[in-house]
């Protein structure tokens, strides 16, 4: 995986707003919906730093499959350094999300989250991910949305 620095992914960003391609987030989750088809994904990409808080010790992610309750089951893929973790919500419209995975990183990093499906159908979900220092604090973090099917 190729690490992005921050100015070009913000001069994207700013355009690509523009033309209404991306949606940034503050909050410490993520909705949004998959289309019918069972190959549709989003893709996020998300940025840790250091906000003061300590520099970035890891990625906390999971995902909630949210209504209609529809056949396929909702997965997360955490993409760094050229490893994947995953994790998938195995009920669909309860209150609770999947397992969390946690994935590592040092200082300033990027991962790249993924949401698909397994199978036809569409569906909602809402991602829920955090920037922590190794001493489990909340740091600095950035989504962008990078594909929206």
């Amino acid at each position: 995986m190729k690490k992005i620095p921050l100015k070009p992914v913000l001069a994207i960003m700013t355009l690509s707003a523009v033309l209404g391609q991306v949606n940034p987030a503050s909050a410490h989750d993520q909705s949004g919906s998959l289309g019918k088809i069972n190959t549709a994904i989003d893709q996020y990409q998300v940025h840790c730093f250091d906000d003061g808080s300590g520099p970035n010790g890891y990625l906390i992610v999971a995902i909630k499959d949210l209504a209609p309750k529809a056949a396929p089951k909702l997965s997360v893929q955490v993409i760094r350094d050229n490893t994947a973790t995953n994790t998938t919500d195995a009920v669909d419209s309860d209150a609770s999300y999947s397992p969390e995975v946690n994935v590592g990183g040092s200082g300033d990093q990027y991962y790249l989250l993924t949401v698909d499906k397994t199978a036809t159908g569409a569906e909602n979900y809402s991602v829920e991910y955090h920037c922590m220092t190794s001493d489990n604090q909340h740091t600095g973090t950035d989504i962008f949305q990078l594909t929206n099917q």
